[in-house]
C-alpha cells in the first residue's frame, strides 16, 4: 500500500428547508425510518452516498482491529464522463451512471457497500477480508461485471453503445495500521495508475 497521508473530509448532502419540508411530508419519514434511508442514499443510482459509504469504511475498521481481517477499498472512476454528456447528452450520462452502479453491486457480497462519491466516481468499500488477494479477486470480479453484464439486460449494453469505460484502483489495510483517508487516497492513486496518470 502507498505511504499513509492524512485524512481526508467527507461531507454528507446538504438539503434547504423547504426541500426537507417537503422529503418529510407530514412527519411519517420519521416514523418509518425512511428518512435516514433517503438521506444515505444516491438518488439517482440507488446506492450509497459518501456519508454512508465513509461510516461503513470506519466500522470495518475498528472491526478490523478485533478480527485481524483486513479492509479493502475499490475506487472506479468512469473514463471521460465529460464526453458522455458532451456527445450524448446527460440523461445518457445519467444511464451510463445508473448501469455502472448497477454493474458494481451486481459484482459484490451482500456485505460490501458500493457508493457514488463524486459525479463520475464510485467506491466499493470490502470487510473481512483474509488477504489482499480477496481484494484483487473483487476487483477482478467489477472488471468483468461493467465489460459482460450489461450485454445481458433487455435494454442493452449502454457502457459498449457509447464506448464507456471504467478504470478501477484498489487497496488493503487493517485498522490500526491504516486510517480511512490512507485507503481511500491509496486507492486513488491506484485507480490513476490504471488511467497510465500520475497521481
Amino acid at each position: 500500500m502507498d505511504r499513509p497521508v492524512s485524512r481526508r473530509g467527507v461531507s454528507g448532502p446538504r438539503v434547504g428547508a423547504a426541500a426537507l419540508a417537503a422529503v418529510l411530508g407530514g412527519g411519517w419519514w420519521l416514523a418509518s425510518g425512511r428518512w435516514r434511508r433517503t438521506w444515505r442514499a444516491d438518488s439517482l443510482t440507488g446506492v450509497a452516498n459518501r456519508d454512508r459509504a465513509l461510516r461503513h469504511l470506519h466500522a470495518e475498521l475498528v472491526r478490523s482491529t478485533r478480527t485481524g481481517r483486513m479492509v479493502g477499498v475499490a475506487f472506479c472512476d468512469i473514463d471521460a464522463f465529460k464526453q458522455v454528456n458532451d456527445q450524448h447528452g446527460h440523461l445518457a450520462g445519467d444511464l451510463v451512471l445508473v448501469t455502472v452502479a448497477q454493474c458494481l453491486r451486481d459484482a459484490v457480497r451482500p456485505s460490501d457497500v458500493v457508493a457514488r462519491v463524486g459525479g463520475d466516481e464510485f467506491v466499493v468499500v470490502c470487510g473481512g477480508l483474509r488477504s489482499a488477494a480477496d481484494m484483487e479477486i473483487i476487483t477482478e470480479r467489477l472488471q468483468a461485471s461493467l465489460t459482460q453484464a450489461p450485454a445481458q439486460r433487455e435494454t442493452g449494453d449502454p457502457l459498449a453503445e457509447m464506448g464507456v469505460t471504467v478504470s478501477i484502483g484498489s487497496a488493503t489495510g487493517r485498522g490500526g495500521e491504516a486510517t480511512a483517508g490512507d485507503l481511500l487516497h491509496a486507492a486513488d492513486r491506484s485507480m490513476y495508475r490504471q488511467k497510465g496518470w500520475r497521481p
